[in-house]
């Protein structure tokens, strides 16, 4: 899968930051231009709420099954390849390619597994929506927007809980859709997510909050988590975003109520890398999964460990039990496996895709073309995501954080991304200031892209 013809840049609709219904040249937007915009905040928003309004429908009104999520989420997904559609090969070229690789899989295996072609097409839909659209300030709307609504309706979830049920019954909605049983819910038919409450002592704000685990629009608390982690890492990377602080505010207030270990830790460690992103060549992220999956597989082998209890280390012992039991053939994708990988984003993804089509996605992903050298830092905090969320959960595939974090990152890598100058710069080092324009030396595709200059992909735009 040739990531540089794949995801070529899209026709685009934006410029500079324009009003509602204006064009980048002043004219009167389209109709086709606004409908387009409307149908992302409609997909995007939709992704994040839509469980959460079956939620609703199946405590207040009527009954709701699994196939009313499956019709949501491709009516969703078919709305946002309205807008993503256009003249340019790409996004149907890595289509093709895809679905021709998975067919081959599927007569492999005798079976088709049509969860594993949706894993791919919701990135890859919203990939392009975002490159074609490639508004910062639609996007940064959309970030705070999502920010507003799941601190609201988690404030609402902890504060009057009761109530909350009265309107939401989460537990009755993951049973009405087959996704728990009485078992595992110990005969209860109302609550909070079987997650919502944490055996084991809280770890974010103990002396402060109680050991409910607020989950929000996202009715578990794991997806909760993971979208304060691709909120915060916008507005970092975002530094000249209106409402940025209170943003990254919002994102780790949602990571706290949610005790949220995996966020915290990996925006920690997000903002710590965050001044060297632009340094770490693109074949070193090529290959940490591989070299994590060979570490964590040999430790599964040499302990024989069998799983492990509920922290971050026991989640990578259930990894490397997971992984030591796949047989050669499941590995490399000829063969299906009946263990239960969701704990484990590596064991899932080589069980879906075989190892060849992990490579490639991956690699796809890896080599993305940005448009903008200031753009690179951005995919470099998505990788790290990914990185460390592959280690303990299958959760990325989720639409509900993933319809966000692919459409921004389509914007982020095919937007004009300015320049910002702190004020400490504007201020007191004017001269600095105007220097930060210079054009630097040209960069290879191999490397991270040098500031200022354009990936080499872009070169013949």
């Amino acid at each position: 899968m040739n990531a540089t013809a794949a995801f070529a840049p899209a026709a685009s609709f934006a410029g500079r930051p324009r009003a509602p219904g204006e064009q980048a040249d002043g004219t009167k937007a389209s109709f086709y231009e606004r409908l387009c915009r409307v149908l992302v905040v409609l997909t995007v928003i939709g992704g994040l709420t839509f469980n959460f309004f079956l939620c609703f429908v199946n405590t207040r009104i009527t009954t709701t099954w699994d196939s009313y999520v499956i019709t949501c989420e491709l009516i969703l997904v078919a709305l946002a390849f309205v807008v993503a559609f256009d003249r340019r090969a790409g996004m149907y070229m890595f289509l093709a390619v895809f679905v021709t690789y998975m067919v081959l899989l599927f007569t492999l295996r005798g079976q088709v597994d049509s969860k594993a072609v949706r894993d791919i097409v919701v990135p890859l839909v919203f990939y392009f929506m975002g490159a074609k659209m490639r508004d910062l300030a639609l996007a940064d709307k959309l970030v705070a927007t999502s920010v507003a609504i799941v601190v609201t309706f988690g404030m609402f979830e902890y504060l009057a809980t009761d109530l909350y049920l009265d309107f939401f019954n989460v537990l009755g909605y993951y049973l009405a859709r087959g996704s728990l049983n009485l078992t595992e819910t110990f005969g209860h038919t109302r609550g909070l997510f079987i997650s919502g409450l944490r055996p084991e002592p809280r770890t974010i704000l103990p002396f402060l909050l109680e050991q409910h685990r607020v989950a929000s629009v996202f009715l578990e608390p794991v997806s909760t988590g993971n979208f304060g982690v691709i909120a915060y890492s916008w507005a970092l990377f975002r530094s000249g975003m209106r409402g940025r602080y209170f943003v990254m505010f919002g994102a780790l207030t949602v990571i706290a109520m949610a005790d949220a270990r995996f966020g915290l830790y990996t925006c920690v460690l997000i903002t710590a890398v965050s001044p060297v992103l632009r340094f770490i060549p693109r074949p070193v992220w090529l290959v940490l999964p591989f070299i994590m999956l060979a570490l964590v597989a040999t430790y599964g082998i040499a302990t024989g460990t069998k799983g492990g209890d509920n922290s971050l280390g026991g989640r990578m012992a259930v990894t490397a039990h997971i992984l030591t039991g796949l047989t050669t053939d499941v590995v490399f994708g000829a063969a299906s496996t009946d263990k239960f990988t969701a704990d484990s984003g590596l064991a899932y993804t080589l069980t879906k895709f075989g190892l060849l089509g992990f490579i490639s996605l991956w690699g796809s992903l890896v080599f993305l073309p940005v448009k903008s050298a200031r753009a690179w830092p951005y995919l470099s905090m998505v990788l790290i995501y990914l990185l460390l969320l592959m280690l303990i959960s299958n959760s990325f595939y989720s639409i509900k954080t993933g319809a966000l974090l692919w459409f921004i990152l389509g914007t982020a890598t095919h937007a004009d991304i300015p320049a910002h100058i702190s004020w400490f710069k504007r201020t007191l080092m004017p001269g600095k200031a105007a220097g930060s324009h210079a054009t630097p030396r040209r960069s290879s595709v191999f490397s991270a892209p040098a500031p200022g200059r354009t990936s080499p992909a872009w070169n013949d735009r």
